[in-house]
């Protein structure tokens, strides 16, 4: 059987334009599919961990430092009232005022935490206790009262007793002092004791019922 060859001819110029096209369109086409088939571009990539806030880096908010205000006044506003009893007489000498709180871990801690001279628990004295002591001196007392600190005041008195066996008379009005102050919180109680050392420099030196200078020896 012959085999039939079935040939087409072109034209020599004819033939090398078409083939030439042909390849021109087959390298769009190749261009056309890598352009395709390339990954897009990479974003940048964006943080998702936000930076800090005023607000949140700025401390307690304004309702907070409103109740700790609150509950340093209320602290102080009782120091001022125990002072002017007549059952706290200053006669010369320091004396001790009790004010007791119940008290929160956060509210006590919102008031006392970092302030003042922490004794327990520390590293070296009862670390694991629940028990929190804080003593304050005179000037570290003011500065935790801040705005509120207004000034106390408290009666002088004289000494009774001697071989008179005179009652003690109330000989008027002076200034008081917070020498010392010890805070005492137990974790478990809530149960904040706040122990005050006062004084009155001024009941040293006072006048007498009489109105007479009596100086020292008003204390007796």
């Amino acid at each position: 059987m012959r085999q039939r060859i079935f040939q087409v001819r072109f034209p020599f110029f004819s033939q090398q334009r078409t083939v030439s096209e042909a390849f021109v369109q087959l390298e769009d086409q190749l261009d056309a599919a890598q352009k395709t088939s390339e990954p897009p571009a990479k974003r940048a990539r964006t943080s998702t961990v936000t930076e800090p806030t005023a607000a949140a880096s700025a401390g307690p908010s304004k309702g907070e430092e409103k109740k700790r205000k609150m509950q340093i006044k209320k602290i102080f506003d009782r120091l001022k009232k125990e002072c002017k009893t007549d059952t706290c007489k200053f006669q010369g000498t320091t004396k001790s005022v009790k004010v007791d709180e119940v008290l929160e871990v956060a509210e006590f801690d919102a008031l006392f935490s970092g302030k003042g001279v922490l004794i327990q628990p520390t590293p070296q004295n009862k670390p694991t206790s629940t028990v929190t002591i804080i003593r304050f001196n005179s000037a570290q007392a003011v500065a935790l009262f801040g705005d509120e600190y207004k000034g106390l005041k408290g009666n002088s008195w004289t000494r009774g007793g001697g071989p008179s066996f005179s009652k003690s008379v109330k000989l008027g009005q002076v200034d008081v002092e917070i020498q010392s102050m010890e805070v005492n919180y137990s974790k478990n109680t809530m149960k904040c004791s706040i122990k005050f050392e006062v004084d009155a420099p001024e009941a040293g030196y006072c006048r007498g019922p009489s109105g007479r200078s009596m100086g020292w020896m008003a204390m007796f």
